[in-house]
């Protein structure tokens, strides 16, 4: 009876010191945060609490990463996909989280490779302006010259034979400049570029630098976690086709994988059982048909096939008529290109083929 009450006297006293501790825990986890730009949630106050519940206080939080190498690629896909007020805000951060200048400067010059050269001379520019306001030179100390490789290795020699100008800066710049230059190391690299590669829907690159970064030493828990962590950067539709591409990548190299729906990036599976379908999509602001209309639109405009399929058919079952979806491609194709048009009207063609549904009237 003493141990009895012994006991449960403790586990009071346990769950006492809990509660108390609670509010301190969480004001640490939250201290931790940026604070976010004067205004930037005003006009929508639900990103804000994504923002402060998910992004900082569960995915920046997450063991499987550290911060500098969170820091690194969300920085590299900021610059990649031109958000220059984000791509400001995680240069700070990166330089707080122990990223050093020249360090920066190189994720810059390695990005643009993958991204195009606008990115980069848009992250420049950024990058002068933050060293600028935190009193850092203007030239990072520890940046290298550029060493031209003299006669070197080259790493794809028979690529692209019909633009040999293409194959020279592939293989004497990129890979056998580039790539060595030492102020990021090969892992480094690796994870950045799979990163972008996520970010840009580049299932190509993606699947080859998955397989170059687990040569890297980058581990296949890691490349999970960058595909996850760059799905709040990118959007989901990034990391769904990331995951998959991933998936098949472990497949081939025999890696054991979760028991998943996105065995290429478990935890995915729950952000979208949770945060996308079981929290956002059953909001009372807009109507499941209307975020049908906004989720077609969207990965239309983004080129991003395996999703609008996807979504084609939830918009179908979510009361969306032929009519209103051919409305809909013609619509978006004016402020997205005809590319992703064709490819949107292709897609839709597709989806009623297989319900057996007809073509929708001039």
């Amino acid at each position: 009876m003493l141990n009895l009450e012994f006991t449960l006297n403790l586990k009071v006293q346990l769950r006492l010191l809990a509660a108390l501790a609670a509010p301190l825990l969480c004001a640490t986890a939250f201290a931790q945060q940026p604070p976010p730009p004067p205004g930037a949630y005003d006009a929508a106050p639900y990103l804000g609490q994504i923002r402060n519940t998910y992004v900082y206080g569960d995915i920046w939080e997450r063991p499987g990463l550290s911060a500098r190498d969170r820091s690194m690629i969300t920085v590299a896909v900021n610059q990649a996909t031109y958000a220059t007020n984000e791509l400001r805000l995680h240069m700070g951060r990166a330089l707080d989280n122990g990223i050093t200048q020249a360090e920066l400067t190189e994720i810059i010059a390695h990005t643009l490779w993958y991204s195009g050269f606008p990115t980069g001379v848009n992250a420049a520019r950024v990058a002068a302006q933050v060293f600028e306001e935190r009193g850092l030179p203007a030239i990072p100390p520890g940046a290298s010259s550029r060493q031209t490789p003299v006669n070197p290795d080259l790493e794809f020699p028979s690529a692209y034979p019909q633009t040999p100008y293409l194959r020279d800066l592939l293989n004497q710049v990129l890979y056998a400049e580039t790539w060595t230059r030492e102020e990021l190391s090969p892992r480094d690299r690796s994870m950045i570029t799979v990163a972008v590669g996520t970010a840009l829907y580049a299932s190509s690159e993606v699947r080859y630098h998955i397989g170059r970064a687990l040569d890297n030493g980058v581990t296949q828990e890691e490349i999970s976690e960058i595909i996850t962590h760059i799905t709040f950067y990118s959007g989901f539709p990034t990391g769904v086709n990331a995951s998959r591409v991933a998936a098949e990548v472990f497949e081939a190299r025999g890696l054991v994988m979760a028991d998943s729906r996105f065995p290429g990036a478990p935890y995915l599976d729950e952000l979208i059982g949770g945060l996308v379908y079981g929290e956002t999509w059953p909001r009372e602001q807009l109507s499941e048909r209307d975020r049908s209309l906004a989720t077609i639109a969207v990965t239309l405009a983004n080129y991003q096939t395996d999703q609008l399929r996807v979504h084609l058919r939830r918009g179908l079952d979510n009361g969306l008529t032929t009519q209103e979806i051919s409305e809909l491609i013609a619509q978006v194709t004016l402020y997205a290109g005809f590319p992703p048009g064709v490819n949107g009207s292709r897609t839709f063609a597709e989806v009623l083929q297989e319900r057996g549904m007809s073509l929708p009237n001039q």
